[in-house]
């Protein structure tokens, strides 16, 4: 709920405001015209549909409209539009679901071109083609009849797929086809065709397979001899760290596609999808699924004559041309992005009425400066990460706030490919402790949870008990399950010593930092080695879905519902996927499947508690805290009439942007 405050310094915080900045090059607040909201780094993808950080969709977040959006209570509710389903029987007798999605009349995009269903079945296409690679589950959440017919340009397609699963499984289990997996793959994408490149640990390549009993220097002019070497290498000593199976599944199904396309489309549309008129059409699903109501109204409505000029089946090029000037039809339109600042103003035509607010920036800005922004008048709205200290701060500034449960939570993660024996990864998560960590930094500010999963879904296992628990002992003893033995001081196997690298982002002011720090201490009374990088979110980001870090620490967001397949989902560890700790496991995708599928609220709770304790035993993540939320705010410029008073985890001040008032 929002908090209000009665200023007690208003004249010397109006002092400031007034004051503005002081030529640095940062933006101050704008007035009556411009509302300037701080936010994190951007990627500079501004598209729906290949956008891959959370702040470059925040940033381009009201030049689009969706059907429906989430209410305080994350309750589904009508927004352009409205989404309803019913029950239906097929020719077979087997169940499925019709969804009728209607458009709301008179709404234009932001070039004043009218919005009708094909916009909105022109976005379904893009996420359901072929060759999409961005972060949409839509194709694989929701089972669309006709979908995969589309997908694989093939009416017969189960056939030739279970073919390739048996090839591909073929070809890995040969030496040839696990030499050529890492050759063309470049040791999945590890060696980035470098002999002298650093391997990750401070070491090159060749000085990497000297260490490994290889003659690297004779083949280190040679990038092909050496990448056969490196692939030998990795063959002999560590194939159970890679997945040719999946690689090569990935790149048959590539052939089948392409093959299928290259000589012409056979399915030219969707089954499931029909256009009833110019503001309706309806969706059959197979089956019952929790979410595909979510999937087929919260898509964003994106404009087929501006993304989709050039749009046919297997070519995205000309949607992935507009990643830098997105249009939509929400209430602002999109002016620019420059020196780190995103720039839109009001779309007058709104069909909710014309914004009251001229202008919003969008200005990057270092978390902990996010609170002097606001008190010096550089800044409208923010969201700096809750803390005691930060709390403290608001209150001796009476500076108003929102505090709300994050849809989210951070969490320390272990690449099962980068650290393939499940010994060590468990061994590493007994020697994380964190309650102190998180009760120091947060108070009463965030909790500590213990499955990796969101509280304020209603599906979280409250009551769910911690898993591997802080043990020195056991750790050891897990390293040496593993092979590792303490000679001479050193925790090694094959006389290497255990080394594992560990990113976080803004480690002096992150609140796993404390947990990292007794780590790396344990690990070396042990005999092992903590490598603590301190990295950009750019950079850490980049590593992780390049698999190019053994561990890292992050946070998931924006969970609406409790469908976890996107982070544990065997089909989303391929390369770019969203499961970068390679979680392949046919028991978690069967319950993944069944929990979209289970109506009945106890029964899929249960469900999601035995799928999140299959997730843990895998030692790969270890779910840290869920904090709260906090918008601030700067009173002397924000009507604070018009800031919702029903702000929650699902519904903020974004949700009614149009109605937002500056003084």
């Amino acid at each position: 709920m929002k908090r209000k405050i009665i200023s007690l310094i208003l004249a010397s915080v109006m002092t400031l405001t007034l004051a503005g900045c002081s030529g640095n090059g940062e933006v101050s607040s704008g007035g009556n015209d411009t509302l300037v909201i701080g936010t994190s780094d951007f990627n500079g993808i501004f598209s729906p549909f290949f956008y891959n950080t959370a702040y470059d969709a925040q940033a381009f977040e009201t030049v689009f409209t969706s059907v429906s959006q989430t209410n305080e209570n994350n309750e589904l509710i009508d927004n352009g539009g409205s989404v309803t389903g019913e029950e239906v029987k097929s020719e077979d007798g087997s169940v499925q679901t019709k969804y009728t999605i209607k458009l709301k009349d008179n709404m234009k995009f932001q070039d004043g071109k009218p919005v009708t269903i094909d916009d909105l079945i022109f976005t379904y296409y893009v996420y359901a083609d072929p060759t999409y690679d961005g972060m949409s589950t839509f194709a694989t959440a929701i089972d669309i009849v006709g979908l995969k017919e589309y997908y694989y340009d093939d009416a017969n397609y189960s056939t030739k797929v279970a073919q390739i699963g048996e090839e591909a499984k073929a070809k890995a289990a040969t030496e040839e086809g696990f030499l050529e997996y890492l050759i063309k793959s470049n040791c999945a994408d590890w060696y980035a065709g470098d002999p002298n490149g650093d391997i990750g640990d401070g070491r090159t390549f060749i000085q990497y397979l000297k260490d490994e009993g290889y003659d690297a220097d004779s083949v280190a002019s040679d990038k092909d001899a050496f990448l056969q070497l490196l692939a030998k290498c990795e063959y002999e000593k560590y194939a159970d760290g890679y997945d040719p199976t999946g690689w090569w599944t990935t790149e048959l199904s590539k052939d089948y596609i392409n093959a299928g396309l290259a000589d012409g489309i056979d399915v030219e549309t969707i089954e499931g999808i029909e256009k009833v008129d110019d503001l309706t059409c309806t969706v059959l699903v197979n089956g019952i699924n929790i979410t595909a109501d979510r999937q087929l109204g919260l898509t964003p409505i994106t404009p087929k004559h501006y993304y989709g000029e050039n749009f046919k089946k297997g070519d995205l090029s000309g949607v992935k041309d507009k990643t830098d000037s997105p249009m939509g039809s929400g209430p602002y339109e999109w002016v620019g992005y420059e020196n780190n600042v995103v720039t839109v103003k009001k779309f007058d035509d709104y069909f909710l009425g014309t914004p009251k607010i001229e202008n919003i920036k969008y200005q990057v800005i270092d978390d902990e400066q996010k609170v002097n922004a606001v008190i010096s008048g550089d800044i409208d709205i923010t969201d700096p990460s809750a803390s005691l200290e930060i709390m403290k701060e608001l209150e001796a500034n009476s500076i108003e706030y929102s505090l709300v449960g994050n849809p989210g939570y951070g969490y320390i993660a272990i690449s099962a490919k980068r650290v393939p024996d499940k010994n060590v990864r468990e061994g590493l998560m007994h020697l994380m402790t964190r309650d102190q960590a998180i009760k120091t930094y947060y108070g009463e500010l965030a909790q500590v949870i213990q499955r990796p999963m969101t509280p304020t879904l209603a599906e979280y296992p409250i009551d769910a008990k911690e898993y591997w628990g802080y043990d020195k002992a056991k750790a050891l003893e897990c390293f040496k399950a593993a092979g590792y033995e303490q000679v001479d001081g050193k925790l090694v196997k094959d006389g290497k010593q255990l080394s594992i690298e560990v990113g976080i982002g803004q480690a002096a002011s992150h609140p796993s930092t404390p947990i990292l720090t007794q780590m790396k201490s344990d690990m070396e009374e042990l005999g092992a080695e903590l490598v603590v990088s301190d990295l950009d979110f750019s950079i850490l980001s980049n590593r992780q879905q390049n698999d190019d870090i053994d561990m890292w620490v992050m946070a998931w967001g924006n969970a609406t519902d409790c469908d976890l397949t996107q982070m544990f989902g065997s089909e989303y560890t391929k390369t770019g996927g969203s499961n970068r700790t390679w979680v392949q496991d046919p028991e978690i995708d069967a319950l993944l499947k069944q929990v979209t599928q289970t109506l009945d609220f106890e029964e899929r709770k249960q469900l999601v508690a035995e799928e999140l304790d299959k997730i843990m035993s895998w030692a790969t993540y270890m779910p840290v805290y869920q904090r709260k939320n906090l918008y601030i705010y700067n009173t002397n410029t924000i009507n604070m009439d018009t800031i919702p008073e029903n702000t929650s985890t699902y519904y903020n001040y974004v949700n009614e942007i149009h109605l937002l008032e500056l003084k």
